[in-house]
């Protein structure tokens, strides 16, 4: 019986990696997202849940919107059920019906309870909603993005850096998200841009 138990365990992972879930790194989810807010769920329905905005970190729209309820999977699951009242920071993109959806599933929809991450697959670097969002701020102000959002291997994407990497690092050092996006976005090697000033005649 033991042996049976032993390699159970011993072949389960290797049963499971076809249904790894495709991580998407932050650095892109920021760049792609057409609207990233904080807010809390007014009112769930079948297929979708509206949302009611309460903070804009990037992009504009009403303040309140109707956000596509994405499909659970054995990979990707929810960590919590989804109710009115329940405080979410979402990274979304817009469908052609009109309604938002969250970027990669589980990824574009953090859960906020007491001002933390109850998700323990979130990096430690998001230690909590205020450093997140400042961090996120610090990264669309410091990089911008370019190629197509649709290569699922990252190859025909890069960001260009409007400061040089000494700069970011050392401003890096005061929010532990904008590290961890920093260091994601490095991993593209991004072109740093250098501004050419003419002097005045």
């Amino acid at each position: 019986m033991r042996l049976v138990v032993c390699l159970l365990l011993f072949l389960v992972p290797t049963l499971n990696y076809g249904f790894k879930k495709n991580v998407m790194p932050y650095s892109i989810v920021i760049s792609r997202a057409i609207l990233i807010v904080d807010g809390t769920v007014s009112k769930v329905s079948k297929n979708d849940y509206q949302f009611t905005i309460s903070q804009f970190i990037k992009g504009k729209s009403s303040s309140k919107i109707n956000v596509n309820i994405w499909k659970e999977w054995i990979c990707d699951s929810r960590i919590k059920e989804l109710k009115a009242g329940q405080r979410l920071i979402l990274f979304l993109e817009k469908s052609s019906n009109g309604n938002y959806y969250p970027i990669n599933d589980s990824t574009g929809e953090l859960y906020v309870d007491d001002n933390t991450f109850p998700n323990i697959f979130l990096p430690k670097d998001f230690s909590n909603p205020t450093v997140l969002k400042k961090g996120i701020a610090m990264f669309l102000e410091t990089y911008t993005y370019y190629g197509n959002f649709n290569d699922r291997f990252y190859q025909n994407l890069y960001f260009v850096r409007n400061k040089s990497i000494f700069e970011v690092y050392r401003i890096a050092k005061n929010n532990t998200a904008f590290m961890f996006l920093v260091n994601d976005a490095e991993y593209f090697k991004p072109t740093e841009f250098t501004a050419i000033f003419l002097p005045n005649n």
